[in-house]
């Protein structure tokens, strides 16, 4: 008897739970036909300004949806990478609202887009899709250098991203569907590391023309007569912000309404968070007992979301090569050893078996981490006389044969303050690699020269999807957020105080609540069935 054969007649009383009574099987397809339709993504007019310039006052345009089709779904905005100095997409729109007859239905930031597309794009696509929107950080190579020629950003409205959901211009005979956009600068700032331009500056006279393109659906027949003939009622999802505007404080009052199915905030980088927890507060009563920052930033969006945001994973498994290697320091004082002081930002402090300690200033002390990997050049002398009663600064160089070499070091730990402020650091060698510790380090060098640069780094964070430098935080009431079907909300209207609390006082950039509302449409009108 075949092996597949004893396993169908091993057939006991437990089994009646798993096939018992079926009602399905898995070796005939079972499909269901749908109306018919077709599809086509059509150009916008832009109203107002349609280019992007280098200017301190925000530009804006606004678009009144042409009714080309008889449903809309996807938009997306999309610009030509015709500068040399490349464009990035997340700074394309500063924020866009959506109105119908004159009433702002939803309104998106920047911010939030890149925060929706961190949670939602999956690991498989978050490449593409950072190459699709522009927001790769590779500032070496640009446009004029890219087989890119343009760049595509979707917008996340509600029906953008749920084609159930998608909204019916042919049943709003006498409202418009408009889209108010304010678009970004080329103005580059280094503070925030956020710029329009791949290249590190400003983006000068150069005008960047942008596009808006929608996604129409044709209905036949009889299914359109049956969208103009009815009233509909969609659930639809909305979403709202409290500019906090980085301010440090203990606890965030939160002022929002409607069934919220999560909240979301934003950490910039600048705080230290290693040690914070985090509550909520409603009514007086906590919501739960405080966690972790790993809570709200790895637990949470691995539980409910589809991705992790990367910029909150902190380290890598292995070093990652930098792109651009970041340069730290080069002179003639910079690499000398030789007596503690603070005449120069790059000097020895003490050599041991197999690591060497140097120091610097508070600069280059907020620039290198530990797990670095550094490239270390310096002169060292080989042979001929050297005074070694003369200070570094005085040795004659031309006195003795000397060689430029350059080892490669890491980062093991960063000290305390050791004088006036300077940081101490702990570098390893790879004494493997042929290092003569005796020989081959700075501890033998003179008179400067050297040079200090970051290669690679292991505590390296990036965003998967965009060129958000924040911690993303999540707190979901909903079993799946990302999903249209309701699955928990907390109804923020009906709830007189609730906070954000931290541990110790916190900077917040802004907080995001994602809440539900009914958008009927009748008579050729739309409108929202809870106002704010």
């Amino acid at each position: 008897m075949a092996g597949g054969l004893i396993q169908l007649v091993a057939y006991g009383a437990q089994d009646v739970y798993l096939t018992g009574n079926p009602q399905i099987t898995f070796f005939k397809v079972v499909y269901r036909r749908h109306t018919n339709f077709s599809m086509e993504s059509i150009k916008q007019t832009i109203n107002g300004d349609s280019t992007i310039v280098s200017s301190s006052v925000n530009n804006i345009g606004s678009v009144v949806i042409s009714r080309n089709g008889d449903l809309i779904t996807k938009i997306f905005v999309q610009c030509n990478v015709d500068n040399n100095q490349g464009i990035c997409g997340d700074h394309l729109i500063d924020d866009v609202e959506i109105e119908i007859g004159g009433h702002r239905i939803d309104r998106h930031f920047r911010e939030w887009n890149q925060v929706w597309s961190e949670l939602t794009v999956p690991e498989s696509k978050s490449t593409g899709f950072k190459y699709m929107s522009g927001a790769f950080n590779n500032n070496i190579v640009t446009s004029g250098n890219s087989n890119q020629s343009s760049i595509i950003y979707p917008l996340n409205f509600w029906f953008c991203r749920n084609n159930g959901l998608a909204l019916p211009l042919i049943a709003l005979q006498f409202h418009e569907v408009e889209l108010k956009i304010r678009w970004g600068t080329g103005l580059y700032s280094s503070s925030m590391n956020e710029h329009l331009t791949r290249k590190e500056e400003t983006l000068g006279s150069n005008e960047i023309e942008v596009e808006l393109w929608v996604d129409y659906i044709f209905l036949d027949t009889d299914e359109r007569r049956r969208f103009t003939q009815v009233s509909h009622e969609y659930l639809i999802e909305q979403v709202q912000v409290q500019h906090e505007k980085d301010e440090s404080k203990k606890t965030f009052k939160l002022n929002f309404e409607h069934p919220v199915k999560e909240l979301i905030w934003t950490n910039p980088t600048d705080g230290s968070l290693t040690t914070e927890k985090t509550r909520i507060e409603i009514n007086g009563h906590d919501r739960f007992v405080e966690q972790s920052k790993e809570y709200f930033q790895i637990y949470q969006p691995y539980t409910h979301h589809t991705s992790i945001p990367g910029y909150n994973i902190k380290e890598t498994e292995l070093p990652k090569m930098l792109s651009k290697p970041i340069h730290i320091l080069s002179g003639t004082g910079v690499c000398k050893s030789g007596i503690l002081d603070t005449a120069n930002t790059f000097r020895i402090l003490n050599q041991t078996a197999d690591n060497l300690e140097i120091y610097s200033d508070s600069t280059l002390a907020t620039t290198l981490k530990v797990g670095d990997i550094l490239e270390i050049g310096y002169c060292i002398k080989v042979s001929g006389n050297l005074d070694t009663t003369a200070t570094p600064e005085n040795v004659d160089i031309t006195a003795a044969e000397e060689k430029n070499i350059t080892i490669k070091a890491t980062i093991l730990k960063i000290g305390t303050e050791v004088v006036g402020g300077l940081k101490q650091f702990t570098i390893g060698f790879d004494v493997s690699s042929g290092t003569n510790l005796i020989m081959d380090t700075p501890e033998a060098s003179f008179n400067g020269g050297g040079h200090l640069s970051i290669i690679a780094r292991t505590q390296n964070p990036q965003s998967r999807c965009s060129q958000l430098k924040k911690d993303i935080n999540v707190y979901s009431f909903s079993l799946n957020p990302e999903e249209h079907q309701p699955t928990g909300t907390c109804n923020f209207s009906r709830i007189d105080s609730s906070k954000l609390i931290m541990s110790s006082s916190t900077k917040v950039s802004n907080i995001y609540a994602v809440n539900y509302n009914v958008l009927r449409i009748m008579s050729g009108m739309a409108g929202l069935a809870y106002a704010s």
